[in-house]
């Protein structure tokens, strides 16, 4: 790491005093003054050599700080809308430079999986890395190399930020490198030129150690940026990383660790889209409040999805370096420190990524991992060019279990390969049910819907989406599938019927008549506003009709944990089927919304019913609503032409109104009574009757008229 400083002036260089008015400027200051001449004596050509740069700013490069982005070349950014690949999304590759800052195993379980960049300066540093690696047991078929001058390790700090763009096509997003470091800072360039994709250069001076996004429009970085961009303002910043990388809400927060870096990687990392890991410390840790407070600050940030994040802590209290990792695609990669806490820091990420592989690995002797710089700084993400991505909002939290629960998602291919449409799948479970498969409908463009049938109230209902295309990818939606799914409970909010389905198996249940419960599992009253009490199917089909209610009007209020049974029955039947049975709805409404119970008959009923019904001549005749105020609907069924007549009588037997009287096709035909008698005058309050002769048959009902 090149010369150290004496242990007092370490001290003052990494320590952050409680309530001091130092500057970072103050600091470097220092280091200039008292470190410098050091610095020269001990590399005698007053020049550092490239791997012993440190993470840190040497006094020789303090001194040209000036130099950085001064030649920088800003490009037009891509066509919106634009992506920024987060560091969790699909890689195929990780990029590292040699001399290394890690260790050769950390590359060999990487090569396992990845294509593994290595950066060197010549085919004689190829040649003596190939060597290492073949000596090691890496799989050198996932080995390549990009030869270029460097002047550090840290390829996270200066190496390529990964966009989509309006067409779905990969590119490379590069920025002034914080550090007048030129050759590192060219690296971006290079790597665009090696996957032959676009490079973008945008104008704000960072760092990716201090730079995390979840890929969905929100990202986030210390204030280190705006200090190290005084002449924009900070919406200018926002701006920026807007137009170039596509993020809506960039979240800027002071540094809560206190140290010469800045970096959010050493305090924080996105683990997912809607998951954060930030270190904790004990109480008595100079720090403890800072770090607390950050932690506050993104547990109550809704993420993409809608609510706030699910923010994980790691025990952190010797600043062990355990947010300083890296993903690469089911591997989670930690730097441990052989430290008493190293088992439980490896446990957190198992709980907060379920179906990773969550591995650790020490840092070398000559290059240990520190505090402010680990694993995840001396290892670059290189994205999946061709990546086959799932964009889908989840549904979450508590939903209605009254209905039924629809969702969506944009299958975006990346490779410009066609996606397998009866590949694009919907995958959920109910409790600890199996998971059931359906095939998601594909509407014009990128987008495909599905629903999630509605479910009782208290289940757990847990989901994921799969897609596949000709480029021969797959992928999951999260990306851990079955192991780590989205997740939504189900509530009453409504009256509800229990069942929601009745079945007629036999001709003696439709006569009989089969109950649902209307039930209020709410903890407060909801007024049922209607019920419908008969009904026909569009084009024909069985005539239902409700056995007379314990409810004498609507609305009516069911208190909380009340039901209101109802019992519906069938008369004759006709031909409407769906395959096996004869459908149709009888809808209830509440003052919250409608509903539904389904009402199916068994189809092979239908030929003996109607037999039956032509043997013995009966006839089909009810009315709705019954009791009535202004007026009722009479209907009837007949079997066979017929002559017929619909005439009203009251409760002395004297003829009100003929209301039919004719020649009629088999068939089902409704007519209104409107309570007026043969000269259109109104008839007062009361009970009547009303009679239907066919073929020699009578069929005699009652009705109440409430004036």
């Amino acid at each position: 790491m090149g010369c150290i400083p004496p242990p007092y002036l370490w001290n003052l260089y990494f320590c952050k005093k409680n309530n001091e008015n130092y500057t970072m400027k103050k600091i470097y200051s220092l280091f200039a003054i008292f470190l410098l001449p050091i610095l020269t004596l001990a590399q005698g050509n007053g020049t550092t050599e490239p791997w012993k740069l440190g993470h840190w700013l040497s006094p020789e490069e303090m001194l040209r700080k000036g130099e950085v982005g001064k030649n920088f070349v800003e490009t037009t950014p891509p066509d919106g809308p634009i992506r920024n690949v987060a560091e969790f999304d699909r890689m195929q590759g990780a990029l590292v430079r040699y001399p290394f800052g890690i260790p050769i195993a950390l590359i060999k379980e990487m090569a396992e999986n990845i294509m593994v960049t290595t950066i060197v300066l010549n085919s004689s540093q190829q040649n003596t890395v190939t060597q290492q690696y073949q000596n090691a047991g890496v799989n050198l078929a996932n080995c390549n190399f990009l030869l270029a001058p460097t002047d550090s390790y840290w390829t996270r700090d200066y190496g390529p930020w990964f966009e989509s763009d309006s067409l779905n096509n990969i590119g490379i997003i590069d920025f002034p490198y914080n550090r007048p470091r030129p050759n590192d800072d060219e690296i971006p360039k290079r790597v665009a030129e090696m996957l032959n994709i676009p490079w973008f250069g945008m104008n704000v001076i960072h760092t990716g150690g201090n730079y995390m996004t979840e890929g969905m429009g929100m990202s986030s970085s210390t204030d280190l940026v705006w200090t190290e961009n005084p002449s924009q303002t900070h919406d200018q910043v926002a701006q920026k990383v807007h137009d170039y990388l596509g993020i809506d809400n960039y979240m800027v927060e002071p540094d809560p660790n206190g140290t010469y870096i800045d970096h959010i990687d050493c305090w924080g990392k996105f683990l997912g889209p809607d998951k954060i890991l930030i270190r904790k410390v004990p109480s008595s840790h100079p720090q403890y409040d800072e770090i607390e407070a950050t932690a506050a600050f993104y547990a109550s940030q809704n993420c993409s999805y809608g609510y706030p994040y699910h923010v994980f802590r790691v025990m952190t209290p010797q600043d062990q370096p355990y947010t300083n990792s890296i993903i690469l695609n089911n591997k989670a990669l930690v730097p441990i420190m052989n430290s008493a806490y190293d088992d439980s820091a490896l446990l957190v990420y198992q709980a907060a990524m379920p179906g990773y592989e969550v591995l650790g690995f020490i840092g070398n002797p000559s290059t240990p991992w520190e505090s402010t710089d680990a694993l995840h700084c001396r290892v670059m993400g290189l994205a999946d060019i061709g990546q086959l991505y799932i964009k889908h909002i989840p549904i979450s939290g508590n939903q209605p279990a009254e209905y039924d629960y629809p969702l969506s998602a944009d299958i975006i291919a990346c490779s410009d390969s066609a996606i397998y449409n009866d590949s694009v799948l919907l995958y959920y479970k109910v409790n600890n049910g199996p998971y059931i498969a359906k095939v998601m409908t594909d509407t014009p463009g990128t987008h495909y819907t599905s629903l999630i049938p509605k479910q009782p109230g208290g289940s757990v209902v847990k989901y994921y989406l799969y897609a596949a295309d000709h480029s021969g990818r797959h992928t999951t939606q999260p990306i851990m599938g079955s192991a780590d799914p989205f997740t939504f409970n189900t509530v009453n909010t409504d009256i509800t019927s229990i069942p929601d389905t009745l079945w007629y198996h036999t001709y003696q249940e439709c006569i009989e008549g089969k109950v649902t419960m209307l039930h209020n599992f709410t903890t407060a009253g909801i007024n049922l506003n209607s019920l419908e009490e008969t009904g026909i199917p569009v084009g024909g089909g069985c005539m239902w009709y409700v056995d007379p209610l314990p409810v004498t009007s609507f609305p009516h209020m069911l208190n909380a944990g009340d039901s209101l049974p109802v019992r519906v029955k069938f008369t004759f039947p006709t031909d409407y089927s769906i395959p096996g049975y004869v459908l149709d709805t009888m809808h209830y409404e509440t003052e919250i919304g409608s509903h539904g119970v389904i009402l199916l008959i068994n189809d092979s009923l239908l030929t003996a019913i109607r037999d039956a019904h032509v043997r013995q001549g009966e006839i089909s005749l009810i009315n709705y609503p019954n009791p009535f105020t202004s007026s009722t609907s009479i209907r009837f069924s007949l079997d066979q032409q017929s002559a017929v007549s619909l005439e009203i009588f009251d409760v002395r037997g004297n003829h009100i109104k003929s209301l039919v009287n004719g020649e009629f096709e088999a068939g089902v035909y409704s007519f209104e009574w409107n309570g007026s008698d043969g000269y259109d005058a109104n008839v007062p309050s009361g009970v009547y009757f009303y009679r239907l002769l066919s073929n020699g048959n009578s069929v005699t009902k009652r009705m109440t008229l409430i004036r």
